[in-house]
């Protein structure tokens, strides 16, 4: 109901321009005559005169209609991270206005800087998997830091970084230049203790499926059955390309992927693939675990629209120009 007063109010403005536009221009044509009288011809100016301030009230009307509608809808974004790895990371495919982002991860939400209260905040896990963190946890979490500040705004949780629709247009560009014929994608995501799986990395197969018909694509998972080795043993596929569903590069990829080794067990290759966030832009403003700004609390940078993608290499674990990975390297999320 609200948005059609909305409307209807932005149609008038729109009806009472073109109405004194073409009265200005009628005006106009009239005064060109000759046999015009003095009288007609001073009516004919206030007339125009009129129209052309009635042209100027429409117009500062819309504008104000346009001003109010955006304040009415005024919203604050908070893009909450497992770690500080994550912070870098925007939700693709969404235009975010600039000095209404905030950034925090989930370990430091307490201390955190946190959106105002004055409108709507939309929370944005940026997660791979949905489960307790990037639900009960953060939930809870939330509502303690908000109700130290004395404040209780309108929370509204997104769906987590992993469910985007954006990264299997990411996946499939990225794997349209190393697929060949016998070439299969193996998806290896993280095991979860939840009664059911989450269900991001069998949505993000079943929409590669559609994207890449003639590939064969697999899901296995480290921690939980049915186990990366295993789905790997079972393909008919020769090549493999080993893609982690994962956030970060970390200590997941380094131990609990299958390895050159164990794919030559079984007759195939492997090529391992970076982890799948790596696929998407990230805020290059954003302060990074590495970075010296990197305090623990909230980010708030410029944001911009994310679903630009960059095909980055990677080079294959055991090549010589591959990286040698840390003694202890940090977690994966």
């Amino acid at each position: 109901m609200r948005r059609r007063w909305w409307n209807s109010l932005l149609l008038l403005c729109v009806l009472a321009f073109a109405a004194a536009t073409w009265g200005s221009v009628d005006c106009g044509q009239r005064l060109e005559q000759r046999d015009l009288a003095a009288e007609d011809a001073t009516h004919l100016r206030r007339l125009i005169y009129f129209h052309f301030a009635l042209s100027q009230l429409a117009i500062v009307g819309a504008c104000m209609l346009f001003y109010l509608r955006h304040a009415r809808w005024k919203r604050y974004y908070l893009l909450v991270s497992y770690n500080e790895k994550g912070l870098s990371l925007n939700p693709p495919g969404i235009l975010m206005p600039r000095g209404r982002v905030y950034r925090c991860s989930l370990r430091s939400l307490e201390h955190a800087e946190l959106p105002p209260s004055d409108a709507p905040v939309l929370v944005y896990p940026m997660m791979m998997l949905s489960g307790i963190s990037s639900g009960e946890k953060l939930e809870s979490a939330l509502e303690s830091a908000y109700a130290r500040r004395g404040q209780r705004p309108d929370l509204y949780y997104q769906p987590v970084f992993g469910a985007s629709p954006w990264l299997p247009k990411a996946v499939a560009q990225h794997l349209k230049t190393r697929l060949s014929p016998g070439t299969g994608v193996l998806i290896v995501a993280h095991g979860s203790t939840l009664p059911e799986p989450p269900p991001e990395p069998r949505l993000l197969c079943r929409r590669l499926g559609k994207l890449l018909p003639r590939t064969e694509i697999a899901l296995g998972y480290f921690g939980q059955a049915p186990s990366a080795l295993h789905v790997l043993r079972s393909m008919t596929s020769r090549h493999i390309l080993v893609l982690p569903f994962l956030l970060t590069e970390g200590l997941h990829t380094a131990r609990d992927l299958p390895t050159p080794a164990q794919a030559e067990a079984c007759g195939k290759t492997i090529e391992r693939l970076p982890v799948i966030a790596s696929l998407l832009d990230r805020d290059e403003d954003a302060p990074t675990a590495a970075s010296p700004t990197a305090a623990p609390q909230a980010h708030k940078v410029p944001a911009h629209t994310a679903p630009a993608h960059k095909v980055q290499e990677t080079a294959a674990p055991g090549s010589p120009t591959a990286p040698v990975p840390a003694p202890h390297p940090p977690a994966s999320v």
